[in-house]
């Protein structure tokens, strides 16, 4: 399959997107544990941070899911929700239930064609291709479980290992219960 240049963007000759199923749904499931992993710590944890003060788990934890929400966004024009910084077992659970269903929303996308999709942010329209707000969704969350990790680990709380949410442990836990 060739890759033609268009619009700043590389498309397939046909515009098949490739399958980004498997990447969103390891995302989702890693999402569930870190929510879980979170709810089982000292509730101080949730102050804990790696370096910058305003970034403490809990506002890492809640732009997860405020990015989420983005993306969906982007996608279907459904808007978001104003979230509450999580302070205590419940507010993580309420966050991650909603996580859930939005990374649900985001994987359904996964099934539609290729296409430019319309969006509008703050500094105007915008149109990007649909794989590439996917992608996007798949590593964003990725790149802050590692801050809450060093966060965590630079505090003292012990608990939240990525290696047990990689897409080596998604890859077994999918081929145990036979997917």
């Amino acid at each position: 399959m060739s890759l033609k240049r268009d619009r700043g963007s590389f498309r397939s000759d046909n515009c098949r997107m490739p399958d980004m199923s498997t990447a969103l749904r390891h995302a989702a499931w890693a999402d569930e544990k870190l929510f879980h992993s979170l709810s089982t710590l000292p509730i101080r944890a949730l102050a804990a941070t790696y370096g910058p003060p305003e970034w403490t788990v809990a506002h890492m934890a809640r732009h997860i899911v405020d990015g989420a929400e983005w993306f969906r966004y982007c996608l279907s024009g459904v808007s978001w929700s104003e979230l509450r910084l999580p302070e205590d077992v419940a507010d993580l659970q309420s966050l991650s239930g909603h996580l859930a269903s939005v990374n649900a929303a985001l994987i359904e996308q996964a099934g539609l064609p290729e296409e430019l999709v319309s969006f509008t942010d703050e500094t105007g329209p915008k149109h990007v291709y649909r794989s590439v707000i996917l992608a996007q969704a798949a590593l964003h969350a990725t790149e802050h479980r590692a801050q809450i990790a060093c966060a965590l680990e630079v505090s003292g709380f012990a608990g939240l290992s990525l290696d047990a949410i990689d897409v080596w442990s998604f890859a077994s836990s999918e081929s145990r219960d036979g997917r």
